[in-house]
């Protein structure tokens, strides 16, 4: 008896992923209705599916559907309040409808239950400064600073934020820190001449729009000798990595 009620939990398990390995095909060449049928079908199998509700919220996302988005994301939550990208996603849907303070409260708690992702840090501190909650920003900033020393976009964000603030010294300060670690950073370049600007300083401004048309003619001259990447060639790599751990799971299926 034990040993059949085993087999067709294993079996009903192997169907749903086989499912959920059609939705993503499905997915990767744009056929997000068919894609959304068959993780109907596999969560019509087994209805704990978590990686099912995972991947038809993010294509009701894409497809703007968000009421239905944060429907797939609350069910994942009620299945395992401590799954953290289910309070990541569900933060990205808020941000699209511009309903910052509930982003922030997903991202709080993304944060609380992975302290150690660097990204759900920078996301959190990128929706506090959507609601110019700028002194909580930095701390975030900080915290991710602590994590990680020598990441330039952490010092070009905090940058940002005392800009935001009006502060341009220091703004300028942060922009020059994250220059040291990476020279050619276009966003920090930019961002170091619009506060020279700010504070009068307007030969070095100079000499920052200067710099930045000689990285860009650098770039120029490497995309001339190096063939590039096609968009659909980028997107079908990003699609990939986000999946991998699908994939990996899910390989016996085949």
């Amino acid at each position: 008896m034990f040993d059949q009620k085993t087999s067709n939990e294993s079996s009903a398990f192997i169907t749903a992923a086989v499912k959920l390995k059609d939705a993503m095909t499905f997915e990767s060449t744009g056929k997000y209705e068919s894609a959304l049928t068959a993780l109907d079908q596999a969560i019509g199998i087994q209805s704990d599916y978590v990686d099912a509700w995972l991947i038809k919220g993010v294509i009701l996302s894409k497809l703007g559907r968000c009421s239905e988005a944060l429907q797939c994301y609350d069910k994942i939550i009620e299945l395992d309040p401590n799954f953290p990208d289910a309070w990541r996603l569900k933060s990205a849907v808020y941000t699209s409808q511009n309903l910052h303070q509930r982003a922030v409260e997903c991202l709080e708690k993304a944060v609380e239950l992975n302290p150690n992702n660097l990204e759900f840090r920078l996301s959190l501190a990128s929706a506090f400064q959507r609601l110019k909650r700028f002194e909580d920003a930095l701390k975030c900033y900080a915290q991710a600073k602590m994590q990680i020393p020598n990441d330039p976009r952490i010092d070009y964000y905090i940058g940002v934020t005392w800009g935001n603030m009006a502060d341009y010294e220091k703004a300028l300060a942060s922009f020059e820190i994250a220059l040291r670690v990476k020279p050619n950073f276009t966003d920090a370049v930019l961002g170091k001449g619009i506060m020279l600007a700010k504070l009068g300083r307007t030969e070095e401004a100079k000499a920052c729009a200067n710099k930045l048309l000689e990285i860009k003619s650098h770039a120029n001259q490497l995309e001339k000798t190096v063939q590039t990447k096609s968009v659909n060639e980028s997107i079908r790599e990003e699609y990939n990595a986000a999946q991998k751990k699908f994939k990996t799971q899910y390989s016996s299926t085949k």
